[in-house]
């Protein structure tokens, strides 16, 4: 058992809980909705509807369990690429299960609404609702900037001062990620104030109501991930090159963004319920036709690409644009292709490190990278027993192969290729770079250079 694969499983593990809570919400009414179906009072308050949501909250804890039991026995194994190739086929059942699950609720529910009657007068229409007379205020946009200057700090620091190469590529690459997150906020920031008003029912004074609730919830939720972001990307610039901390900052960034998302969700549900509780009038609003299995809106008749969502506190997609389809399609196939993640790290882990010896150039390789050493370049060479204290800048590091570039005490940046459980250790330095090999003809190779370099 290794801490490590305990920690990797934890950070897929993340998601299910946060899914469960959402969605065991959802069954729960919010602005007339239940299990994301518009229902009249008396719809609302039927025992039959109770009794789908109590079915349906009782699947969805089985499915909660039984997926956590699996991952409790993923994360025990002392593979991490078995672990993660696992740990994304879970990421993808965790995903779909509990959302099949909801998907069934909903159309049974939508069904005895059917059966019920249980209909609004505008039921499949688009209704559009004017905006209140008096305006509602807007936190400026200006308030999202500086953590857009903010979190490109440290993009000015390496242009002003240069760091070692691959680990210049792993803090450009997470910054330009920070930066790319806060501009985002910053440009979609306003479309939270373009979205249709959270109409209840005619009552304007509580549409007003319940749209700021939703507004205000939001902006804070935005402001707050737009700083947190800044936050993480000044903190990896200031540990430097230090992996440990690295991953210390990414994974407390990860919880925050996701307690900040929960704490939006349930804050926002919370007000709305106040503001709402005990109303008898009839919905006004209803646009079930529209969502197919209550969490994909697909309606030709609105031409906005973002809607609000039902299930949750964010925005959905109206797949009736062709942009939406395209998005939808992109991120069905990244979350498609994850578990070839773990194939490619399957063959980081067990492959072999592999050697040959041509015309005085040394190739080692392992996987996808390989390393050419000509002899004739090496300036001095060392066979080492023990590896000296190191830390990892770019690469793999895995219990049984150390690969990519590091930074040694006493050598400085350095490529390494090597099992480190198997020793001896060949060091090769040249006037560019220095080398640290592990194979079964490491002492040959030292030998010949040993003797060249008497000769």
């Amino acid at each position: 058992m290794s801490w490590g694969n305990i920690i990797l499983a934890a950070c897929f593990y993340l998601a299910l809980p946060i899914l469960y809570a959402v969605l065991r919400n959802s069954s729960k009414e919010r602005n007339n909705l239940i299990l994301s179906v518009t229902l009249t009072p008396e719809g609302r308050n039927a025992p039959e509807v109770e009794g789908i949501c109590r079915a349906y909250r009782k699947k969805l804890t089985w499915i909660f369990l039984a997926l956590t039991v699996i991952m409790v026995f993923i994360a025990v194994l002392p593979w991490v690429s078995i672990v993660t190739t696992l740990g994304c086929l879970w990421l993808i059942a965790a995903l779909v299960l509990p959302f099949w699950c909801f998907g069934q609720a909903h159309n049974k529910l939508k069904a005895l609404k059917k059966a019920r009657g249980w209909y609004t007068p505008t039921q499949g229409q688009t209704v559009v609702q004017l905006p209140p007379a008096k305006p509602m205020k807007r936190t400026p946009t200006m308030w999202f900037l500086p953590p857009v200057l903010l979190s490109a700090l440290p993009l000015i620091s390496l242009a002003l001062d240069p760091w070692d190469a691959e680990e210049a590529m792993v803090l450009g690459i997470t910054v330009g990620m920070c930066v790319f997150v806060t501009a985002m906020s910053l440009a979609f920031y306003p479309l939270v104030f373009r979205q249709r008003l959270d109409a209840l029912d005619a009552d304007q004074t509580l549409t007003a109501a319940l749209t700021r609730v939703r507004r205000y919830n939001w902006t804070k939720c935005w402001l707050l991930m737009s700083y947190l972001t800044a936050a993480y990307s000044l903190a990896v610039w200031s540990t430097g090159s230090s992996m440990g901390w690295y991953l210390v900052w990414t994974g407390l960034y990860t919880v925050g963004l996701l307690v900040a998302s929960l704490q939006t969700e349930f804050a926002a549900r919370r007000a709305q319920r106040r503001l709402t509780l005990g109303r008898t009038e009839m919905p006004l609003v209803d646009e079930d036709d529209y969502w197919i299995w209550g969490m994909f809106y697909y309606n030709p008749n609105n031409t906005h690409l973002m809607v609000n969502e039902r299930v949750g506190m964010g925005m959905s997609m109206n797949l009736a644009r062709p942009a939406a389809k395209w998005l939808m399609g992109i991120t069905a196939a990244l979350l498609l292709l994850l578990p070839l993640l773990g194939v490619w790290l399957m063959a980081e882990e067990f492959l072999p490190i592999e050697w040959t010896l041509e015309d005085d150039t040394l190739t080692v390789s392992q996987a996808l990278t390989t390393y050419r050493v000509d002899l004739d370049q090496v300036t001095g060479a060392e066979l080492l027993e023990e590896l000296p204290p190191c830390r990892r800048v770019a690469g793999t590091g895995l219990e049984n192969l150390l690969k990519g570039g590091f930074t040694v005490d006493g050598y400085g940046s350095a490529k390494f290729c090597l099992n480190p459980k198997e020793p001896p250790f060949l060091v090769l330095e040249t006037a560019e770079q220095t080398y640290f090999f592990g194979f079964d003809g490491a002492e040959a190779i030292y030998a010949q250079i040993s003797e060249v370099s008497y000769e």
